[in-house]
């Protein structure tokens, strides 16, 4: 797949960048000095040093995306159900294009104290059945997508927002037993936070399913 995060960008560019400077050094050495002719035991670790940048740098690339072209097809069904599972079923047409993240309401600022327990065991069920829903999903694909760096984004994603789900789950249980005003406004933060990473991951999604179609698309190795 083509998509890669800014940093794996400049990571993967300044590891080719350090390659070649160190397969040039070598080649100039021996070509200059013949320095390699006379220490024979270095001259093999250059050797292998050279083969191995090589084999990184170029062969296991294109290894890699031989690999995640004969793949995409799987690769997209994979994040498709995954988008499924993080989009609201009633705002979205994803045949369409359309998908709109789930989301968990946040308190109501104007409901009575008497009230309370009963929105916040709503919440709490909400909680698990989407921390059900994320795990069941992760369960299918987590050996398949963590074979692939390209998809590595996404589930440390589905992971940070199992992380957020479970700090809404426990904010909830705290409220229960000391119920505030100050302990709903900071449930309503950490819900908003898990909100926010519901929609991120949903734009991530689309992202990767745009590239992997790009991969599809394109003409495989023989």
């Amino acid at each position: 797949m083509s998509h890669e995060s800014p940093r794996r960008r400049a990571l993967h560019l300044a590891g080719i960048l350090a390659g070649v400077a160190v397969i040039v050094v070598v080649i100039w050495l021996d070509v200059a000095t013949g320095i390699w002719q006379e220490l024979v035991i270095l001259s093999g670790l250059a050797a292998g040093l050279v083969t191995f940048l090589l084999t990184v740098l170029v062969v296991d690339k294109v290894v890699a995306r031989s690999t995640a072209r004969r793949w995409a097809p799987v690769t997209r069904l994979a994040l498709t159900e995954f988008l499924h599972d993080l989009a609201d079923e009633e705002e979205s047409e994803i045949a369409r294009g359309s998908v709109v993240a789930r989301s968990i309401p946040e308190l109501d600022p104007a409901l009575p104290a008497a009230a309370w327990p009963e929105e916040l065991r709503a919440l709490r069920e909400q909680v698990v059945a989407e921390r059900q829903l994320l795990s069941r999903a992760l369960g299918r694909w987590i050996e398949f997508l963590a074979a692939s760096a390209d998809t590595a984004d996404v589930l440390r994603n589905v992971a940070d927002i199992a992380l957020q789900l479970d700090r809404v789950r426990d904010r909830a249980l705290e409220l229960e037993v000391a119920p505030s005003e100050a302990g709903r406004a900071a449930l309503n933060v950490e819900i908003a936070a898990c909100n926010a990473h519901f929609r991120g991951l949903v734009d991530e999604l689309r992202e990767q399913i745009s590239a992997t179609d790009l991969d599809a698309r394109a003409p495989s190795a023989p």
